[in-house]
């Protein structure tokens, strides 16, 4: 298999979503998407699901998904930094 890379797509870019009140602004780079709680839900739901079907699809078929957190600026042990 043959894998092409575009390193140009490959950037790191700002992910966030914050709320404020029952307006969800979500943040990819330099884009913000605001909107009411029950579109932002709807959304969730969505790509969740989309994430489901491409796990699968990708031949992983372990039933639990990982915990999201944010870590900024985490202190990670020597065991972790070495390569």
């Amino acid at each position: 298999m043959v894998a092409i890379v575009n390193n140009a797509l490959l950037k790191k870019e700002r992910i966030a979503v914050e709320s404020e009140g029952d307006v969800v602004h979500i943040h990819l780079g330099n884009v913000q998407v605001s909107l009411p709680y029950e579109s932002a839900l709807l959304l969730s739901q969505w790509i969740r699901v989309r994430a489901k079907e491409a796990k699968r699809r990708a031949g992983d078929v372990s039933r639990h998904w990982s915990v999201l957190g944010t870590l900024h600026d985490a202190n990670y042990g020597p065991d972790v930094t070495r390569g």
